[in-house]
C-alpha cells in the first residue's frame, strides 16, 4: 500500500546551479561580480570627479548594506528554525518509541511470569490473556505508525538540510549584492526627490538611475546563469523625509554651485585653477554637514521599510546614523518588531513548525491502515498526544499528554475516545494561551518568507510504503 504527499524539497543542482568546475568560467564570474559591485566609480568623468558624489554613494551603500545584513540573518534564521523543526519533530518520535517499546517488552515480560504459574483453563486468565493481546495490539499498531513517520520526516529532513547546507556561499553573497544594489537605489531616487524639490534642480547624480538599472541587468544575468535569481520586493520610491536643516544645506549648496558656474564662464581660463580651489574650499564644510545631514535621514528611511531581520538592520543602521537616530531609533523599534506577526514566540517557533510537520505526516497515515482494532482510534490518539506533548514543552508544563503515559495503559485503559478527551482537556490551557498567539507555519512558508530562502521550496511527490 502505498500513498503520495507533498514534501516541499528539489535537488540543490535545480536550485542554485550546477556546480562551476571549469575554473576559468568561475574566475570569468567572480571577476564580473567584482566589476558589477564597484562600477559606481567607474561612472562619467564629471561625476568621478565629484568627491562629494562618491561619498554620498559610499554612505548609501553602508546603510544599504545594513538592511542586506538583516535580510541574511533573517534568511539563517529561517533555514535554522526549519532544521530545528525537524529536529524537535524527531525527538518527540523518538520519545514515543522509546516509551511504546519498553511498555511491549514489559508487558511481555509479564505474561510470561503470569504464564509460569496461572491456571491456563480458568476464565480469569483467559480474559487476561485477551486483554494484554488486544493491548499489545493497539502498543505494536502505535509503534509502526511511529516508525513511519520517522522514517517520512527524516527523509524529509535530510532532503531540506541538504539544500540549506549545500548552497554555495558566493551566491547566497551575490544574491546579497542585489538586495544591496536595488536598497541603494531606493534610497538615492528617494534622495534625488527631495533635493529636486527643495532646490528646482535635477538632482546631484543625473545618470544614477541609469547607471544602476545597468548594474542590476548585469548582477542578475550572473545570478542567472548559475539558476539563483531571486525576487527582492522593490522598496517603495517616496520622498525621504528631510529637516529644515538639511534643507537649507541643500539650498545653499545649489545656490554656490549656481552662483560659481557663472563665475566660472566669465573668467579666464588662467585664473580658473584659483577659482576652483576657493570654491572648493568654501564649500567643503557645506559638503561635510550636509552629508552627515542626509546620512541620519537616509537611514531613518531606510529603517521605515525593514521587511526582513528587523532588529539586525536597525542595531547596523543606529551605529551608521550617529547620536541622532537614537532617539528615533527608540520610537521606532516597537513598530518595526512587530512587522512580522509570524514570528511571534520566537523561542518556540521550532516547536510550533514542528507540530505541523507531525500532523502533516498523521494525516498521510490516517485511514491509510488494516481494520486491525484500534487501528483509526489509535491514529488519532498518536497525532494528539504527539501535540500535547510539544504544547506541553512550549508551555514549560507537565501534563497527562506526556508521551510515556498518553500512548500506554493509562490512555488505553480509559478507552481510545475518553483517552483523548482527557488528553485535549489536559492542554485546554495551554491551547488557548499558545495556538491562539500563534500561527502555525509551515516549511513551504518559512522558507519563502525571505527571498534568499525562497527558492529552497520547489515540490517533490514522496511515495510512503505500508509494509
Amino acid at each position: 500500500m502505498k500513498i503520495k504527499v507533498d514534501h516541499v524539497t528539489n535537488s540543490s543542482s535545480e536550485v542554485f546551479g550546477v556546480v562551476l568546475a571549469d575554473s576559468a568560467v568561475t574566475a570569468g564570474l567572480l571577476l564580473m561580480l567584482d566589476s558589477v559591485a564597484n562600477s559606481y566609480r567607474s561612472m562619467g568623468s564629471d561625476q568621478k570627479q565629484n568627491a562629494f558624489f562618491d561619498e554620498m554613494m559610499l554612505e548609501s551603500e553602508k546603510i544599504a548594506t545594513r538592511v542586506t545584513d538583516g535580510v541574511l540573518e533573517d534568511a539563517r534564521v529561517n533555514e535554522k528554525i526549519v532544521k530545528d523543526a525537524y529536529s524537535e519533530a524527531l525527538t518527540t518520535l523518538n520519545k514515543a518509541s522509546s516509551a511504546l517499546s519498553q511498555e511491549i517488552t514489559e508487558v511481555k515480560k509479564n505474561l510470561e511470569n503470569s504464564s509460569k504459574t496461572a491456571d491456563k483453563t480458568s476464565n480469569d486468565y483467559l480474559q487476561l490473556q485477551r486483554k494484554n493481546e488486544d493491548y499489545l495490539t493497539y502498543l505494536n499498531q502505535q509503534l509502526k505508525q511511529v516508525e513511519l513517520q520517522k522514517t517520512t520526516v527524516e527523509k524529509d529532513k535530510q532532503e531540506k538540510t541538504a539544500l540549506i547546507n549545500e548552497r554555495d556561499a558566493w551566491i547566497q553573497q551575490n544574491q546579497a549584492d542585489l538586495v544591496t544594489l536595488i536598497e541603494q537605489k531606493s534610497l538615492m531616487d528617494g534622495l534625488n526627490v527631495a533635493y529636486y524639490k527643495t532646490t528646482g534642480e535635477p538632482g546631484l547624480w543625473l545618470k544614477i538611475g541609469e547607471e544602476f538599472d545597468e548594474r542590476k541587468v548585469e548582477l542578475e544575468e550572473v545570478l542567472k546563469s548559475a539558476n539563483a535569481s531571486l525576487t527582492y520586493p522593490q522598496p517603495s520610491l517616496r520622498e525621504i523625509q528631510i529637516s529644515e536643516e538639511t534643507s537649507a544645506l541643500m539650498r545653499q549648496l545649489s545656490l554656490e554651485r549656481k552662483a560659481f558656474a557663472l563665475e566660472l564662464q566669465n573668467t579666464e581660463s588662467s585664473d580658473q585653477k584659483k577659482l576652483i580651489e576657493d570654491y572648493e574650499n568654501k564649500v567643503s564644510k557645506l559638503k561635510s554637514d550636509l552629508l552627515a545631514s542626509t546620512r541620519f535621514e537616509l537611514a531613518m528611511s531606510a529603517s521605515q521599510t525593514l521587511k526582513y531581520g528587523s532588529e539586525t538592520a536597525l542595531e547596523g543602521l543606529n551605529d551608521l546614523a550617529g547620536p541622532q537616530f537614537k532617539i528615533a531609533y527608540a520610537s521606532i523599534k516597537a513598530v518595526i518588531t512587530g512587522i512580522k506577526d509570524a514570528k511571534k514566540d520566537p523561542k518556540n517557533r521550532s516547536k510550533h513548525l514542528a507540530k505541523a510537520l507531525l500532523t502533516v505526516s498523521t494525516t498521510a497515515l490516517k485511514d491509510q491502515l488494516s481494520d486491525t482494532p484500534w487501528a483509526k482510534d489509535a491514529t488519532t490518539l498518536l497525532n494528539t498526544v504527539l501535540q500535547s506533548s510539544l504544547s506541553a514543552s512550549i508551555a514549560g508544563t507537565s501534563t497527562a499528554s506526556a508521551v510515556g503515559t498518553g500512548l500506554t495503559k493509562g490512555i488505553f485503559d480509559l478507552g481510545a475516545e475518553k483517552g483523548i478527551a482527557v488528553l485535549k482537556e489536559s492542554t485546554e490551557i495551554e491551547k488557548k494561551t499558545i495556538e491562539s498567539a500563534f500561527d502555525a507555519l509551515t516549511v513551504e512558508e518559512i522558507l519563502t518568507d525571505n527571498p534568499l530562502t525562497q527558492k529552497l521550496n520547489e515540490s517533490l511527490k514522496t511515495e510512503i510504503h505500508f509494509v
